[in-house]
């Protein structure tokens, strides 16, 4: 699968970390200090969600592109995303499944936190497990430095600024809160139609391949989310949470690294755009399903 690099310039790239460090500022003032009290008060339930988003997620992604034979890129996307925190949507999707909303947003702060080390981390970490992946990152070049800098830059100045506000300024957080929430989706959506239209003959030419390797992994990660939770005897409405919040990856902050540190490569920039597009509709499903046929 021979693909062309995104043509992604320093000017659009700046542009791309400064929209997404907005987003997460977004979460940031909607999450207060009770929020990380709650973890240490009743840790099961999140901390049994966090071991499955930052650990079994990756290593089992690991696994399956191990097991599959893959472009490099697809497989290194793949770690990618797996590697990333939950997705900005999820408290909403977690409402709509009658979930325990207060807990995906427990969830999303703890998250959000941890993967200002656990992020960087777990990529490369994983990532070396998997020879091909290894391959195209000594190719690119990546710089484990630069990764670094450009998770500060997109999560921890954002997530710092968003708590100082919301601890000093409440007033001011909450109307920053509501305009930021509907911009960042807006956001989201441009982040993948902008990675699309730039592949967009080779995500017509690999369609086939792109939907059955991303229902495997979107479908992979909402198990390990469920049946950890299940098997950890949490209730169901923790349950819910704690599934949507692995299921829903921040693909947004993959696509950004992708653009960024991986100079547009083509086969991250279509699963990191096409796990973006698919999770939004795999999370309202799951949402259905939970709501109709798990009622809490």
């Amino acid at each position: 699968m021979e693909l062309s690099n995104v043509a992604y310039g320093n000017t659009e790239q700046w542009v791309l970390q400064l929209v997404l460090a907005v987003i997460v500022l977004g979460i940031a003032l909607d999450i207060s200090p009770s929020d990380f009290r709650k973890v240490i008060k009743s840790p099961r339930a999140p901390l049994c969600g966090l071991t499955a988003q930052f650990f079994l997620l990756p290593m089992l992604t690991l696994i399956l592109t191990l097991m599959l034979e893959l472009p490099a890129g697809i497989e290194l996307g793949m770690l990618l995303v797996a590697a990333c925190p939950g997705g900005a949507i999820s408290n909403f999707i977690t409402y709509l499944s009658g979930g325990n909303t207060a807990l995906s947003i427990t969830m999303t702060a703890a998250a959000s936190t941890l993967a200002i080390v656990l992020m960087p981390f777990n990529f490369v970490f994983w990532s070396q497990l998997n020879p091909e992946a290894v391959a195209l990152m000594q190719q690119i070049e990546v710089s484990s430095r630069d990764l670094v800098t450009t998770v500060i830059l997109v999560l921890a100045i954002p997530l710092s600024l968003g708590f100082t506000i919301k601890h000093y300024l409440p007033v001011l957080a909450g109307r920053l809160h509501l305009l930021l929430k509907y911009s960042s989706i807006l956001a989201l959506f441009a982040f993948i139609a902008f990675a699309v239209i730039q592949n967009l003959e080779a995500f017509q030419k690999y369609f086939s391949l792109l939907i059955v390797v991303v229902l495997i992994h979107n479908s992979l990660a909402y198990a390990i989310g469920y049946f950890t939770a299940y098997l950890n005897g949490v209730e169901l409405a923790d349950r819910k949470a704690i599934t949507i919040e692995v299921g829903m990856q921040n693909s947004t902050l993959a696509i950004a690294i992708v653009f960024t540190q991986f100079d547009g490569e083509a086969g991250m920039a279509l699963i990191s755009a096409f796990w973006g597009t698919w999770h939004l509709v795999s999370g309202l499903l799951i949402a259905i399903v939970f709501r109709k046929c798990l009622p809490s």
